[in-house]
């Protein structure tokens, strides 16, 4: 292993290599990472799944605790899932307790004994989540003192799935608010991600304040096996239970579907045929997850239905085949469910995908040709991030008992969140918090008001620990043992006449609903329909909507396209075909009095063209990712398309509280619980960055012919 950094690790790292790993050599990844990490620079990983990011990450990482003798605890594993941190712990104790040192656990999971346990000898590595490392330092001070006041270096597994969310913001603000702990003194970063478009990007995100050189992104050359992609036509939950069958009998079988609704059917539909089926996604209670993973693990013919919250890595033992229900909205989360395949030797990465509808059909090829020609899109990470900004304004102040206005900004000033914010936005923002008594001041100190209080406080505290949450919900109990939550507007449908669902891939039947505590008590069932949950339309991005249009107006056909999924191409091709679009042209088309425009554009861009057109004195449309959808008079929606074309092309649009004013009234524009709090224009701001893409738009109209008139 010489020449590769190996031998400036500490003796203890390389006898954990070579006797207790029996690692014969380093693979590229973990030989690349080893000089940075030594000499204290921040830097993403990037490798594949199963790519040994995390041995790249600890061997250096370790070596540093030896050598510098650094005290616990020094290093923080962090992780967006605490099904995650609970899987990786095995791995991380195993090569730290091998070299003398010590790992501990710390999230919502975890016993109150075993917690005393970490308090009374702090491990020199601690494995958490964001949103324990929040709990820690506003709710219990002594105890973040202990464990979090000697942190040296954070790493932080599947960054890529954060950084463009609400939960990046917010744990890149922890750490700033760490390195404050440590007096002052950088607390390096590692990340370790899956391939994204601006590594770059994503690594200086990352580093926050502080740092001494800029950050640094290993991804250096990995095997690639081309990968094995099945399409078959599937129209009903029933059919594609068929096809899990008769192509997986007997075997392991992971399914990726794009909703929970969705999981919950599917898996109903399976285990109508007889085969064990278990359901994992974000509603599902933590025990009932944890049971499908372990069960899953050592049953041979079983099937797991899940969203994405098994795309992240967590080890479910080996997989032999992988589906997907229609299409995911991204080659990102492709790229991670394929990632499940294809790990045991002599064989390749697959994937099934079953299919609904010829869309699906078609976003299907567009996400997997974007994965075969190496593009897959860049994390874009938020830089006036109001929510976030609020929410860390409230925990600051109860983290350290109330701060003056100059304090509370210069602690939140640096966080790459909120670096768009001016200090004048800032100032503006303190006065409305105050106004509305949000916040309180007192002798110059601010600290929560009274409204936040009433809000935040009390039973509703927690809300201060999950930025992200986003609606009321009412956990589901079967004795003592959480099935999982449901929307409460779900459960208030629920009657004597209708009183069963399913949850967790099991039905269950109402027995009673006490709202006061927001718990619904039930008892198994025989039958039951799939749930509904609050959520927003599947949004698909510019590229692979373009990708789309180049399919239909192409003549290359997969391989493995079943004898439907032929048909549907094939007809798809001949509707394009006659519509008229090309790579420049998006046309309009009216047919049986509905009048399309094809502009192949996605959602967040199409919803902007329809603002637009309706403030032009258009008709109202309906938006899907590929199109825009109307009837009536096609002069008038032609004449406001252009408008709205022409406007976009030019930069030159009306303000945008004339046109791009989101309703705050309608559920599906409360994302956040912290909305509550903006000023309107910060709302409005936070709402328009989140379901508008007004700077897409404007590129796409600049790059794109409007449609040719239609007389």
């Amino acid at each position: 292993m010489s020449d590769t950094g190996f031998e400036h690790l500490h003796p203890s790292i390389r006898y954990l290599v070579t006797e207790v790993l029996r690692f014969s050599a380093l693979r590229p990844v973990q030989a690349a990472t080893i000089m940075p990490v030594l000499d204290g620079r921040d830097l993403v990983v990037l490798a594949p799944t199963a790519g040994g990011k995390t041995e790249s990450a600890f061997f250096p990482v370790l070596s540093r605790v030896l050598t510098e003798r650094w005290v616990p605890v020094s290093v923080l594993y962090v992780s967006p899932l605490r099904a995650l941190l609970n899987n990786q712990d095995a791995r991380i104790r195993k090569m730290a307790e091998a070299v003398g040192l010590s790992v501990g656990k710390w999230h919502g999971d975890v016993s109150s004994a075993s917690k005393k346990g970490l308090l009374a000898e702090p491990p020199h590595v601690l494995l958490i989540t964001p949103e324990s490392l929040e709990v820690l330092l506003i709710t219990a001070p002594e105890r973040a003192e202990v464990l979090l006041s000697h942190v040296r270096v954070a790493i932080v597994d599947e960054v890529h799935a954060l950084a463009g969310e609400a939960r990046g913001a917010h744990l890149l603000s922890v750490l700033e608010r760490l390195q404050r702990r440590a007096g002052g003194q950088h607390v390096q970063r590692i990340g370790l991600s899956a391939t994204v478009g601006n590594p770059e990007a994503l690594a200086l995100w990352l580093q926050g304040s502080g740092a001494e050189q800029r950050p640094v992104v290993i991804s250096p050359p990995h095997e690639t096996r081309a990968p094995l992609f099945r399409f078959h036509a599937a129209k009903t939950d029933g059919e594609a239970a068929h096809w899990i069958d008769g192509l997986g009998a007997g075997l392991k079988r992971l399914v990726f579907v794009e909703g929970r609704r969705r999981a919950e059917a599917l898996a109903g539909a399976v285990s109508a045929r007889g085969t064990r089926a278990w359901v994992h996604h974000s509603s599902v209670g933590r025990s009932q997850r944890n049971e499908a993973e372990t069960a899953f693990e050592w049953t041979k013919d079983a099937v797991l239905v899940a969203t994405s919250s098994m795309e992240l890595g967590i080890d479910i033992g080996d997989l032999d085949q992988v589906y997907q229900l229609d299409a995911p909205t991204t080659v990102s989360s492709m790229a991670q469910r394929l990632g499940r395949s294809g790990r045991r030797p002599g064989t390749r990465p697959e994937m099934t995908f079953l299919l609904k509808s010829p869309e699906d059909l078609l976003v299907a090829m567009a996400v997997t040709s974007l994965f075969e020609r190496g593009w897959v899109e860049s994390v874009q990470p938020p830089a006036r991030l109001w929510t976030v900004l609020v929410h860390q304004m409230f925990a600051n102040l109860l983290e350290t008992g109330g701060l003056t206005r100059a304090q509370l900004v210069e602690r939140v000033r640096f966080v790459p969140a909120f670096a768009g914010i001016t200090d004048e936005e800032l100032r503006h923002l303190l006065e409305h918090l105050l106004t509305h008594r949000w916040l309180d001041e007192h002798d110059g100190a601010l600290m929560l008001g009274t409204e936040g209080e009433r809000v935040f406080g009390a039973r509703h505290f927690f809300r201060l620990y999950a930025v992200f949450d986003t609606g009321e919900t009412v956990t589901v109990r079967h004795g003592q043992e959480s099935v999982g939550t449901l929307d409460r507007w779900f459960v208030m449908q629920l009657s004597p006449r209708r009183p069963v669902f399913r949850l967790a891939g099991r039905a269950w039947k109402m027995v009673e609903l006490d709202g006061k505590r927001s718990l619904l008590r039930v008892i198994p069932a025989t039958s039951g329909a799939a749930p509904q949950w609050t959520g927003r339309a599947s949004a698909l991005g510019r590229k692979v909507c373009e990708r789309v249009l180049e399919i239909v107006l192409g003549n290359d056909t997969p391989e493995h396209l079943d004898g439907p999924c032929r048909t549907w191409l094939a007809h798809a091709r001949e509707l394009y075909a006659s519509v008229g679009a090309d790579a420049t042209t998006r046309p309009i088309t009216v047919s049986d009095g509905k009048i399309t425009w094809h502009t192949f554009a996605g959602l967040g861009i199409n919803s902007v063209l329809a603002r637009l057109i309706e403030y032009g004195g258009g008709p109202k449309v309906s938006v899907s990712n590929l199109a825009l959808k109307t009837r009536g008079s096609a002069r008038s929606f032609e004449e406001a398309a252009l408008r709205a074309h022409e406007a976009l092309a030019a930069d030159k649009l009306p303000a945008l509280d004339e046109w791009a004013e989101l309703d705050t009234d309608k559920r599906s524009s409360i994302l956040s619980s912290f909305q509550q709090c903006l000023p309107k224009g910060p709302e409005q701001e936070y709402l328009r960055e989140t379901l508008l893409d007004v700077y897409g738009a404007c590129c796409w109209a600049r790059e794109v012919s409007c449609f040719t008139p239609l007389s």
